[in-house]
């Protein structure tokens, strides 16, 4: 009898142990796999952030099929947006700073692109970035019906910005974001803000984080 209460006790702390080792590595398990997903998804965010759109090859000169017209004794800026993209806010943010470094040798434009589809939603576009946009001093603001002015200007991104000096050269294509709704100092703002007060910078593309704008163009 005495065996048997010894033998049982035994088993008894036997199975404790064997079962607290089960939860333990249970619960490391549920730890390290948590710690996987954790480190998936946050890789998974920052290459969503960090995923350029296309930029396309814009045209040089000013294209002549355009509605709009290039000042002929200050640069002009265009901005082409989708009115829904959220990136994009950060880039309206950045051309407010843009405005305000060298708003009194710039034309801005900023064109929210309107799908031929959506047309007879009245004010589609008409968003809280379309207002943002209103809101800086000296921008004019406007719809783009069914892409035509990106179409001339080969824009795909929304963010992307053009940069024309007075004589309607192209000079800088790109966005003035680092990525994606990713707001502050980034080398696209800092460069269009170095041709406007230098009128020369290092460099004249940069990336453009953004949605599409449902354009189609081919690839150059």
């Amino acid at each position: 009898m005495h065996h048997n209460l010894h033998d049982s006790t035994r088993g008894r702390i036997a199975f404790d142990r064997l079962a607290r080792f089960r939860r333990g590595w249970a619960m490391h398990t549920l730890v390290l796999v948590w710690g996987a997903l954790v480190a998936g998804g946050m890789g998974l965010i920052w290459q969503y952030q960090h995923a350029a759109g296309t930029l396309h090859t814009a045209p040089q000169r000013w294209p002549a099929d355009s509605s709009l017209r290039p000042s002929p004794d200050r640069w002009t800026l265009v901005l082409f947006a989708h009115p829904k993209c959220p990136c994009t806010r950060a880039t309206v943010g950045e051309l407010e700073r843009i405005i305000n470094h060298g708003g009194d040798r710039l034309r801005a434009h900023v064109l929210f692109v309107k799908p031929r589809s959506c047309a007879m939603q009245p004010d589609w576009e008409h968003t809280s970035l379309w207002d943002a946009a209103q809101r800086i001093p000296g921008v004019s603001v406007s719809a783009d019906i069914g892409g035509d002015e990106a179409s001339h200007f080969r824009a795909a991104t929304s963010g992307l910005v053009l940069l024309y000096d007075p004589s309607g050269s192209l000079k800088f294509r790109g966005g003035i974001t680092a990525s994606r709704g990713h707001s502050g100092d980034n080398l696209g703002r800092s460069t269009v803000v170095r041709f406007l007060t230098h009128g020369t910078a290092d460099v004249d593309r940069t990336k453009v984080y953004g949605c599409e704008l449902g354009i189609e163009l081919e690839e150059t």
